[in-house]
This record gives C-alpha cells, sequence and structure tokens, in this order.
C-alpha cells in the first residue's frame, strides 16, 4: 500500500514537472515599437525601434523595413541592447512603410511579427540608385506581400527543448526505479 501511494507522489510530481512551464520558459514579447504601429512620423527616420519584455538573441534577429515602392530601406544589420532591438534605415520614401521582424527569445524559441506606419516626412535626395525617393505621398495600403525573414542559424538552436529532454530523462529513471522497487517487493512477499 505504502509503494502504490509512494509511486502516485512520484507519478504526480513528473506530471507537475512535464506540464506545468515556469516562467524561465517563456517567450519573449513586443511591447512596443518606435514608430508605433499605425502612426504618421512627421520628421525623418534614422532607425526603428522594438522593445521586449526580456532580452532576445541579437546575432538570430533579423528587420525589414519596407517603403509603400517595395524596396527595402535597411541599413546594416539589427543592434541589440538590453531589451531594445533596433534597425538602421536610410532615408524613407514618402507613404506606407512596413517593417516585418524575427528574433529569437531568450529560451531559443523563434518569434516574429509586423507593423506599418505612414511617412509623411520629404525624403533628402539620394544618391543610391537602388532605393530613389518616390515622389509625393502615397495612399498604398502596407504591403504584405513581404514575407517575415527567417534566419538559417536559428532553426538549429534547439536549446528550448534542454528542459523537456532532462525532465524525460528523470521521469524514466524515476519509473524504472519504481518498477523495480516493487517487483523485489512483490517477489519477497510471494516468498516469504
Amino acid at each position: 500500500m505504502r509503494l502504490r501511494s509512494t509511486i502516485g507522489g512520484v507519478l504526480a510530481a513528473a506530471v507537475l514537472v512535464l506540464f506545468v512551464p515556469g516562467p524561465a520558459w517563456a517567450h519573449s514579447t513586443l511591447l512596443r515599437t518606435d514608430p508605433a504601429d499605425g502612426a504618421t512620423v512627421s520628421t525623418p527616420l534614422t532607425a526603428v525601434a522594438l522593445t521586449f519584455n526580456e532580452p532576445v538573441k541579437q546575432q538570430f534577429s533579423t528587420i525589414v523595413v519596407t517603403g509603400a515602392d517595395g524596396k527595402s530601406y535597411v541599413d546594416g544589420k539589427p543592434h541589440a541592447v538590453d531589451r531594445t532591438l533596433s534597425q538602421a534605415v536610410r532615408p524613407l520614401p514618402a507613404g506606407a512603410v512596413t517593417v516585418a521582424w524575427r528574433t529569437v527569445s531568450a529560451d531559443g524559441h523563434p518569434i516574429e511579427g509586423r507593423f506599418a506606419f505612414t511617412n509623411s516626412a520629404a525624403a533628402a535626395p539620394s544618391t543610391d540608385a537602388q532605393a530613389p525617393p518616390t515622389p509625393g505621398p502615397t495612399t498604398q495600403a502596407p504591403t504584405t506581400q513581404a514575407a517575415a525573414p527567417t534566419p538559417a542559424a536559428a532553426a538549429g538552436d534547439g536549446s528550448s527543448g534542454l528542459p523537456w529532454a532532462v525532465a524525460g530523462g528523470v521521469v524514466v529513471v524515476v519509473l524504472a526505479g519504481g518498477a523495480v522497487l516493487w517487483r523485489r517487493r512483490s517477489g519477497a512477499g510471494r516468498s516469504g
């Protein structure tokens, strides 16, 4: 009788460990963006910024800033400081601007999203033939065709499975030990 209650307690503890995730396994959450989603910007921007509830992994982060003309205006790679991920941009054309982002939480889980704002600031003349400014404001809706960037390195990270593997190993060892103990006791009861 005592053995059954012990095994039942061990199984209940294993269920709690496996199915009640702790706060360390929570994914990062986007708290705010600068510019805000749906905002109209009247001064020239040099960067966009995303602030999360916890730090994210810079090496697996990608931000794509697309103007109304469908061209990318990113300048370099994203930069993370504390909980803020920022992306420098070249002078933006007037009109709708879409920002698609992808990053990796501290727990190793990839997260992504997008937001849009309207640029009403006059773009400075650009010598870059790749991104000429679009003349005049446009009423085109934010582009939804641009696929969210996917960092290849994030796919092989795998760090989010480690807690589950450890917990699963503990459960297997505990169950095997309980089975051996039960067999010994039931064998001793039959021979005596």
